[in-house]
């Protein structure tokens, strides 16, 4: 199961923007030393229509230290502040005008929980919380965030001694388009961009959804002081609560299952497990929910997949179960034909089509070819095609980010 998960967890936005008008100034840690062996050249290349555009690399080293790599592939490990929410160098990478030939930066170490962002006329600022081990503080996805203004967008991945693995992800966003290529031991393997046209049709979706059923699918369409759209938000960034937006399709499946059997494959190794709804919680024969019951989740336990009854205990039997709970949830599944048995029993051209569903992910996969729309996108049936938008190569020889659609933004 490959739940997609960041590395680095934000701070309050009230300290991001208090942060953004009072620098604290650090040393800067020097480099270091290449790492024996290690070379991995990435190409970034500008197709996005705009001559001015900046990208970052950031992750961690193989100590889990924090760090950037700047344009000469060096990895910059970030210094411990004595303050939270301090900034930190500046270490954009500015990309040649659109069209022109791809910059390139040889990585010379391993990158751990590491992201390539983009950014679009403006540098992104980021920030360094203290501590054993420092934390980056990352872009936001509230509007008192300083980057929120900005254009910006990223690609996930990790590059150690087995692998590189890398990924487009829309868990957290929809936004400016990415393009992903690489060569090695697996060959050659691409990941194609958001297709033209589908941030437009998305936000048109969340608007046409919002008019029906009243909810705030149109207050995840971020905008700028203009008006102008920046990005779309995943319903677990929404600035308005969606309260009991779920409460009757939870009402419709805790009264179904109360007398019929619902079965989890947990996949892998973790066997498969079947329960009824007794009383108010899912409970499954022989399986320990280390002490918290599958209850009634709430809409910020659906969208995020992560906390009340679906918190994330790890790769235990219980988070399978959880995992495939909260895919079914968000694409509406565990009523459908088959819905008793998840998830191998229903095929992805049934997930979404009940009224009241993710329709964030729902459109997400309407418009975009491939990649996550929420945290346990990557669950299936068993066997299925992977649909994470996902490289991954245990001797890659090259790796190239392309921002922008060569066909049209």
């Amino acid at each position: 199961m490959l739940s997609r998960r960041s590395f680095v967890k934000a701070v309050g936005t009230t300290g991001l923007a208090a942060a953004a008008s009072s620098a604290a100034g650090f040393a800067v840690l020097a480099p270091r030393a290449s790492a024996a062996g290690v070379s991995l050249p990435v190409s970034l290349a500008n197709t996005s229509g705009s001559d001015t555009v900046y990208a970052y690399i950031s992750g961690a080293d193989d100590s889990g230290w924090p760090g950037f790599v700047t344009a000469d592939g060096a990895f910059n490990r970030l210094p411990n502040p004595s303050s939270p929410v301090t900034p930190i160098p500046d270490y954009a990478i500015q990309l040649g005008g659109s069209g022109s030939a791809a910059t390139t930066v040889t990585l010379q170490e391993y990158v751990i929980s590491g992201r390539v962002w983009f950014s679009i006329g403006d540098r992104i600022q980021f920030f360094v919380n203290p501590g054993a081990v420092p934390g980056l503080v990352q872009p936001g996805f509230t509007s008192s965030d300083p980057n929120w203004q900005a254009q910006w967008t990223f690609a996930e991945f990790t590059y150690n001694s087995a692998n590189l693995y890398a990924n487009i992800s829309y868990v957290d966003m929809v936004a400016l388009p990415i393009a992903m290529a690489t060569t090695g031991a697996s060959g050659n393997q691409s990941v194609s961009p958001l297709p033209d046209g589908a941030l437009a049709s998305i936000i048109s979706g969340l608007q046409a959804q919002h008019a029906s059923d009243g909810a705030p699918w149109d207050q995840l369409v971020a905008t700028n002081s203009a008006g102008a759209p920046l990005r779309v938000l995943a319903p677990a960034h929404s600035p308005t609560d969606f309260g009991g937006y779920w409460d009757p399709y939870l009402d419709a499946v805790w009264s179904h299952y109360a007398s019929t059997p619902l079965t989890v494959n947990a996949q892998g190794s973790s066997g498969t497990y079947s329960g009824t709804v007794s009383g108010d919680a899912f409970v499954f024969g022989g399986l320990n929910d280390d002490g918290v019951p599958f209850t009634r989740p709430s809409a910020v336990d659906i969208f995020g997949c992560a906390s009340g009854p679906l918190y994330n205990s790890g790769s235990d039997a219980r988070g399978a179960v959880a995992a495939r709970l909260a895919a079914a949830l968000n694409r509406s599944s565990l009523l459908v034909a088959g819905g008793d048995n998840q998830p191998d029993g229903v095929t992805p051209s049934a997930y979404y089509q009940d009224p009241v569903t993710n329709h964030y992910a729902r459109l997400v996969h309407q418009y975009a070819s491939i990649g996550y729309a929420f945290p346990y996108d990557d669950v299936g049936p068993t066997g299925a095609a992977p649909v994470d938008g996902h490289l991954q190569d245990p001797a890659p020889t090259s790796w190239t980010l392309t921002l922008g659609n060569p066909g049209g933004a």
